[in-house]
C-alpha cells in the first residue's frame, strides 16, 4: 500500500467515523421529537458511513472501490432530501449545507472533468429552486456560489498534489526496480543492506546473511541461444529461486547475471542451514529454457565493519566457488576470514 493510499484511507475512516456519529445523534434527536421528515435520508447516511468503516477496516477494500458507491448514495440521499422543498415556502439553511457537503464529495471523489459540470448543473437547479420560493435570500445563493468555487479550486489543487505524489511513488518504485526481471535493483539492495547493517552495528538487529550469486556459463547461453533467451533466463531466475527462499529474504539483481540475496535474522548456525539449500542447486526453469546452476559466496553481517567490506568478502568467496568448479556456495576464500562458528 503506497503513501497516497494510506492517507486516503485515514481520511475516509475519519470522515466516515465522524459522519456516522453525527448521523446517530441526528436520528436519535428525530426519534425523540418524532420528526420523520428526513429520517430515511439520515438513516441511509448512517448506514453508508458504517459500511465505509467496515469496508476499509475489515474488508480492506481500496479507497477507489468505494468512491463511486459513496458518490451515488450521497447524491441520491441529498436529492431525496431536496424533493420536499418543491412545495416548501422557503429553503432552509440546512439545505444549503447539504448541497455543500454533496459538492465537496463530488470534488473529493470524482475527477474534475466530471465534478465541474455536475456541480454547475446542480447549482443552477438548486439556485432556481431557491429563487423561485416566495421567501428567499439571494445573498445566501451568492455565498453558496463563492463557497462552491473555493471547494472546486481547493479540490483541483489537491488532485494535482495527489497526482504528483502518485508520480513520485511510481518514479521511486521504478528507480528501485530492475526493468528486466522486476526484482529490486542494486540501489534497492544497497539501501536494504545499509539499513540492516546499521541496525546490527547498534545492536538493534539479530544479524543477516548476505549471498552474492552468479549464474554459471551464462555467456554460453547468450552466445548459443541468443540474448532473447538469456533475458528469459534472467526473468525466470527470481520465481525459481523464490521456491527455496524464506519469505522475508530479499532477492535483487546486482548486475548482469549476478544477483544478491539478503536473509535477515540469521546467525551462524541458521545461515548454514538456510544457504545449504542453495549449495549445488540446479534451477529448473520453464521449458524451453535451459537448466541453470550458479556459484555463490556468503557472509554474515558481523564479518566486516562496513557494507563495502561485506560485499568485497562475498565477492571473493563467489570467485573462489567459480575457481573450485562452479555450482557451489562458499563460506571461505583464500586470503579471507572463514565464517564464524
Amino acid at each position: 500500500m503506497n503513501r497516497v493510499e494510506r492517507v486516503r484511507r485515514r481520511a475516509y475512516l475519519a470522515v466516515a467515523g465522524g459522519s456516522g456519529v453525527a448521523h446517530v445523534f441526528i436520528v436519535a434527536e428525530q426519534l425523540l421529537r418524532r420528526d420523520w421528515a428526513n429520517a430515511a435520508a439520515f438513516t441511509l447516511g448512517m448506514l453508508v458511513s458504517a459500511w465505509v468503516v467496515v469496508a476499509l477496516a475489515w474488508l480492506r477494500w481500496p479507497t477507489a472501490r468505494l468512491s463511486g458507491l459513496i458518490v451515488t448514495v450521497v447524491t441520491i440521499s441529498t436529492t431525496a432530501e431536496f424533493v420536499p422543498l418543491l412545495r416548501a415556502p422557503e429553503i432552509g439553511t440546512w439545505s444549503f449545507l447539504s448541497f455543500l457537503i454533496m459538492v465537496a464529495l463530488w470534488f473529493g471523489l470524482l475527477p474534475l472533468r466530471a465534478a465541474v459540470p455536475a456541480t454547475l448543473l446542480a447549482y443552477l437547479l438548486f439556485a432556481g429552486l431557491a429563487a423561485s420560493r416566495p421567501v428567499h435570500d439571494l445573498s445566501l445563493l451568492v455565498y453558496l456560489a463563492c463557497t462552491t468555487i473555493l471547494i472546486g479550486m481547493a479540490s483541483g489543487f489537491g488532485q494535482q498534489i495527489t497526482a504528483f505524489q502518485q508520480d513520485a511513488v511510481t518514479f521511486e518504485q521504478a528507480a528501485l526496480t530492475d526493468p528486466l526481471t522486476g526484482l529490486p535493483n542494486r540501489r534497492a539492495a544497497l539501501e536494504r543492506l545499509r539499513h540492516l547493517h546499521g541496525l546490527v552495528r547498534r545492536g538493534e538487529h539479530a544479524g543477516f546473511t548476505l549471498v552474492l550469486l552468479d549464474l554459471d556459463h551464462f555467456k554460453q547461453v547468450n552466445d548459443t541461444r541468443g540474448h532473447t533467451v538469456g533475458d528469459e533466463v534472467l526473468r525466470a531466475l527470481g520465481p525459481a529461486l523464490r521456491q527455496v527462499l524464506r519469505a522475508d529474504a530479499l532477492l535483487a539483481r546486482w548486475g548482469g547475471e549476478e544477483f544478491v540475496l539478503v536473509i535477515p535474522g540469521t546467525g551462524a548456525q541458521e545461515a548454514r542451514v538456510v544457504t545449504g539449500r542453495l549449495d549445488g542447486l540446479s534451477l529448473q526453469l520453464p521449458a524451453p529454457l535451459p537448466e541453470m546452476t550458479f556459484s555463490a559466496g556468503a557472509v554474515l553481517a558481523h564479518e566486516a565493519d562496513s557494507v563495502a567490506g561485506l560485499l568485497d568478502l562475498a565477492d571473493r568467496r563467489l570467485y573462489a566457488a567459480k575457481r573450485a568448479g562452479r555450482r557451489q556456495l562458499r563460506w571461505d576464500a583464500p586470503g579471507g576470514p572463514r565464517q564464524a562458528s
